[in-house]
């Protein structure tokens, strides 16, 4: 919520922006550049609501993600004239308190360097704050501090909403699981423990551009919802052999290819996928009226064809692959199709804006494929879930090349 406007206000944030330390997880008592001082902890603990520096603080409701972990956070408003001088810095600590379960109080922080405003500057500037949560209630105690001591604090409390039906899943957290929120979309995944035996191949075809033609690239928001459900894909332990291929359908490229990994490469799905150029389209392609009919083709052809080292399940996943001449009518005959469980993720947070069926969907029209419309994270839990349980029907298939059960 903004209350107030003015030109210096957008340069600010950039400069805020740019001049951030970023978010830190801090230790009772240390931060990693000094201490986290008495004043400070007194202030946190008082649950005194100060405005010495003037501010206003809004809470944010928990939100289920697309990798099923809750985000949650607030927005901090400064007066740009409460900021007015040659220069100042920020320092931003707040404590995480679980209220209805065991476990520990979290420390985050952030720090800024404020640049000069003129003492007549109006409007305000904005600086949110994000962090992660487990199911449960927590109760936050924040605070802001500039150089010359001036504290705004306040506090309140969120409840993230325990999602009952997933609770079985990996990506389910735990209770009280409170975590630093990262902007990075391609982050390393951290191991996950898996048994040695029974592990499933599971086999991921994703497509990285927008179902809207008129877009170059997906959006921030799509993308990191796509990546983030591969992520939750990525921890379930029954999986613990990896391939992957990802693919941007309105280039008609493969711009990487993963086979039979332990873990999924993320950084290096992300360096790919910074190299690809979109909103650039081969002219030949263009003006190629079978071109998309060919890529589909060989994209089945070479990921869906009948072999004796077939995955336990192949996961098609992505926005709905929507061409100028899309194919009406199935690609491959019947026979020629692996054997493998086929599953379709389609991420379509409008789903009235393209009703029909996609490429995929006509494409194998002659295959039956578990087809799930995902139009927010709770459905792509439940399509998860069912997934899983229907996999789980099917004899498990013991991996030849087992993981380590480290990762």
């Amino acid at each position: 919520m903004s209350r107030g406007t003015s030109a210096p206000l957008c340069f600010l944030a950039l400069c805020l922006a740019s001049t951030s330390f970023g978010q830190e997880l801090l230790r009772l008592g240390q931060d990693g550049n000094g201490f986290l001082g008495a004043g400070d902890l007194a202030v946190l603990s008082s649950d005194e609501k100060r405005s010495d520096l003037p501010c206003y603080v809004e809470p944010l409701d928990s939100e289920l993600e697309y990798d099923l972990n809750f985000r949650a956070g607030y927005n901090a408003e400064i007066p740009l004239a409460a900021l007015a001088g040659d220069g100042n810095s920020l320092r931003v600590v707040f404590r995480i308190t679980p209220l209805d379960s065991p476990g520990e109080q979290v420390y985050m922080q952030h720090r800024y360097v404020v640049p000069s405003i003129p003492a007549d500057a109006t409007g305000a500037v904005n600086l949110p704050g994000k962090f992660r949560l487990g199911p449960g209630k927590y109760k936050i105690n924040w605070l802001m501090r500039d150089r010359v001591e001036k504290v705004c604090a306040s506090n309140w409390e969120v409840a993230a909403e325990t999602v009952e039906e997933f609770e079985k899943l990996a990506s389910n957290p735990s209770a009280s699981l409170v975590t630093a929120f990262s902007n990075e979309v391609f982050a390393d995944e951290p191991p996950v423990m898996r048994p040695r035996e029974a592990l499933r191949h599971v086999k991921l075809i994703i497509n990285f551009a927008p179902a809207n033609a008129a877009m170059a690239r997906l959006n921030s928001y799509d993308l990191s919802s796509v990546v983030s459900m591969v992520r939750a894909i990525s921890r379930e332990p029954q999986f613990g052999i990896f391939s992957v291929v990802a693919y941007q359908s309105q280039l008609e490229q493969v711009f990487f290819e993963q086979d039979r990994a332990p873990r999924i490469d993320f950084p290096a799905l992300g360096d790919a996928f910074g190299n690809i150029q979109g909103g650039s389209v081969d002219i030949e392609k263009l003006q190629d009226k079978e071109s998309s009919r060919r890529f589909i083709q060989e994209l089945f052809e070479t990921h869906l064809a009948k072999s004796e080292d077939e995955p336990d399940a192949i996961i098609f996943l992505g926005p709905k692959l929507v061409f100028d001449r899309s194919p009406e009518t199935a690609i491959m005959p019947q026979q020629a199709l692996t054997s493998a469980p086929i599953f379709y993720f389609i991420y379509n947070r409008n789903p009235r804006a393209y009703p029909w069926r996609d490429a995929i969907s006509a494409g194998l029209n002659n295959h039956e494929i578990h087809e799930f419309n995902i139009f927010q994270a709770k459905a792509f839990g439940q399509a998860l879930k069912d997934t899983l349980l229907l996999l789980d029907q099917q004899q498990p298939v013991l991996a030849a090349e087992p993981a380590s059960s480290s990762h």
